[in-house]
């Protein structure tokens, strides 16, 4: 195991000794004797499975905790040679910048622009310095054109960014991010990331990052840190963190190409040096890989490895269609423009695109918590006009983006019967459904506590839990792998299959390109209020142009084989068991 003390007989920009920490009413521990120090310029991953104490270690380090959280704290907390117990956060500030999980934690003005402004403000910074600090956040950011928006105007993923900028705009030595993409197109993910990595290389500053999407962040780290039940377990360069046998990093996962690596490795074709990305992953394979001879076409090389499975939807009546909709918000942003979709029954849909494509609004008109301003929506073939949205739910189940839009009961068990009574379920049958769920998401032990005291992914795993209960025939989820550590995003997509075999219709909203390759859906493409692709995911995402238009990225091991179709390799390779299949039956043909 690495050393959780870089440099020893210097001091780094963040010091941790022996911090123990309890919220208040807790008797458990959070954090259990976690020491580490943190150099200035390191850019650093947090990561561990859900409610391992990752957010907790950022709250000590702005003082979050103690000033605002109080519970019981041991150890010191040392930043930028600050006592954080003993030091204001107001001071506190000018050397952390903290991006919360939910950016409207953190957002509060009446325009992006004076969001932008309040940071500085309160750090009396004069009127030209800031004007020019906050066109260079926005810019960096991406978001100028919405200077002058109202921020409850803004997509999710438009918020993310906003909360992104407003710290940026302070440079503060240490900016500390809490899923920073989770909100983000791919594209518009990478694009952040590359400016974090622009922040940590070009002004020294200190990255430390809480983020599940490990895919995207690899390239860019020093340092991993995996957290396990409040305590440091591994620590160390993301090479030799990720080399670890999968099994004992504690669910966190590890990046694809490194995963389909690992696999190969186990098969007895070993690769060399651990692959973090795709670029690595192709050039390894480049050198076993041999071309096929001009005279054998690549689809008789090949043919066969590779079983393309029946997608789309059949020739049935549509459980949801959408004819023709347009929908405009009150304050003119036209979000739907000529939208038509079928949806037959117990089929799994994915829509994906950029932030503010009309996505989650689409999903909103199948529950009729939206109604479109011209055409129509049908459930079962009945126009969905008139009916009110309680009986629509009863039928269709949406999961909200934001666990907290729809959470307000005083403990997790209240959250998941609430709906039950409502709908008219027996006191036993509710009893039944709520054990069973809590189980099913892994929140037993959480039965009787408040929601508001778990963290984002725990949250979201309660959200989930209460539209499951009633068990909806269609179940619509808005990005469900939000705050969801690698385990339970497989156990997710291992329900999601069970839901399939039941004859459930899932759709889900989601940027997790990875997850839908994992799960190969039929996949919808969106770009401003308007499906621009619609097919099976081995089609849609390796269609490169289409995907640039809808601001997403290929899964990773996509980008491996369309890098390698000069060796008459398929290019509709989108995840690490077709892969491995393929690559075993290739690479024991080119050793023939």
């Amino acid at each position: 195991m690495h050393s959780h003390f870089y440099g020893e007989g210097t001091l780094g920009i963040i010091e941790i000794r022996g911090l123990t920490y309890s919220y208040p009413g807790s008797e458990q521990p959070v954090l259990r004797e976690v020491n580490l120090s943190i150099d200035r310029g390191e850019f650093v991953l947090l990561t561990g499975p859900s409610g391992c104490g990752k957010t907790t270690l950022c709250r000590c380090l702005n003082g979050l905790i103690p000033h605002f959280y109080n519970g019981k704290l041991e150890g010191e907390i040392k930043v930028a040679s600050l006592s954080v117990p003993d030091t204001p956060t107001s001071k506190l500030a000018q050397h952390v910048g903290l991006i919360f999980q939910n950016p409207d934690n953190q957002i509060f003005a009446l325009t992006v622009e004076k969001d932008v402004a309040f940071g500085l403000e309160n750090l009396d910074y004069d009127r030209e310095e800031m004007i020019k600090r906050i066109d260079w956040a926005l810019e960096v950011t991406g978001i100028e054109s919405l200077r002058n928006r109202a921020p409850y105007e803004l997509s999710g993923g438009q918020k993310q960014r906003l909360a992104i900028a407003s710290v940026l705009a302070m440079k503060p030595e240490i900016i500390v991010l809490d899923e920073p993409t989770s909100f983000l197109d791919p594209v518009g993910a990478e694009s952040i990331l590359q400016i974090i990595d622009r922040l940590n290389k070009e002004l020294n500053m200190t990255i430390i990052m809480i983020e599940h999407r490990l895919d995207l962040v690899a390239p860019y780290l020093n340092r991993i840190i995996i957290l396990d039940e409040g305590r440091i377990i591994h620590d160390g360069p993301p090479r030799e963190v990720f080399a670890f046998e999968e099994s004992k990093l504690v669910g966190i996962g590890v990046p694809m190409v490194t995963k389909l690596e690992y696999r190969l490795r186990e098969a007895g074709i070993d690769l060399g040096e651990t692959a973090l990305n795709a670029p690595e992953l192709v050039e390894a394979l480049k050198r076993l890989i041999q071309k096929p001879r001009n005279s054998v076409s690549s689809t008789s090389f090949y043919g066969g490895i590779l079983k393309e499975e029946i997608h789309g939807a059949p020739d049935r009546g549509a459980v949801i269609e959408a004819k023709d909709i347009y929908f405009s918000y009150p304050n003119g942003v036209k979000a739907l423009n000529d939208v038509s979709l079928r949806v037959a029954p117990g089929e799994f849909l994915a829509i994906m695109g950029e932030n503010g494509a009309g996505k989650t609004t689409l999903v909103k008109h199948f529950n009729g918590l939206l109604r479109p301003n011209e055409g129509e929506v049908h459930e079962d073939g009945k126009n969905i006009t008139g009916m009110s949205v309680a009986s629509l739910a009863r039928k269709v189940g949406l999961v909200f983006q934001y666990p907290d839009d729809q959470l307000f009961a005083e403990s997790v068990e209240e959250e998941i019967a609430f709906a039950l009574r409502n709908f008219g379920f027996a006191k036993a049958a509710i009893e039944e459904r709520v054990s069973w769920v809590l189980d099913l998401l892994g929140l037993t032990r959480y039965r009787k506590a408040s929601p508001f005291t778990l963290s984002g992914g725990e949250r979201k795993r309660v959200a989930l839990a209460s539209v499951l209960a009633w068990d909806p025939e269609v179940i619509v989820l808005d990005e469900p792998t939000i705050g969801q550590d690698y385990a339970q995003k497989e156990r997710l997509r291992n329900f999601l299959t069970q839901l399939r075999a039941r004859g459930k219709t899932i759709i889900i909203v989601t940027h997790d390109v990875e997850f839908v390759a994992e799960c190969k859906p039929r996949v919808i493409l969106m770009a401003k209020g308007q499906i621009t692709a619609d097919g099976p995911a081995e089609k849609v995402l390796t269609e490169l142009e289409s995907l640039k238009q809808a601001s997403v990225n290929p899964p990773e091991i996509a980008k491996v084989f369309l890098r390698l179709s000069e060796f008459g390799l398929p290019k509709n390779v989108i995840n690490v068991e077709d892969a491995y299949d393929l690559l075993t039956n290739c690479l024991g043909r080119c050793r023939d």
